[in-house]
């Protein structure tokens, strides 16, 4: 089995939006990953708050307008 090109879905200011966002699209069987752009872990700069550079939700490439629609984001999101 190969290994699917990543693409971003959507980009979020704090890591527990993405993981948010990722548990939605794990429910509806769309598998995902977290780039979290230098987030800082567990409950850190990052987690609760905004982050300089976001968090992005990466999907394989052939589900981006899947997974936004799924997510109500639309076609500019990311």
């Amino acid at each position: 089995m190969t290994k699917p090109d990543w693409a971003v879905a959507a980009t979020y200011g704090a890591l527990w939006e993405a993981e948010l966002a990722q548990g939605r699209l794990e429910s509806s069987g769309l598998i995902s990953r977290i780039d979290q752009r230098g987030a800082i872990g567990v409950l850190g700069p990052g987690y609760m708050g905004s982050t300089v550079r976001g968090v992005a939700l990466l999907v394989p490439s052939d589900r981006v307008a899947e997974a936004r629609e799924f997510l109500d984001l639309g076609e500019d999101t990311g």
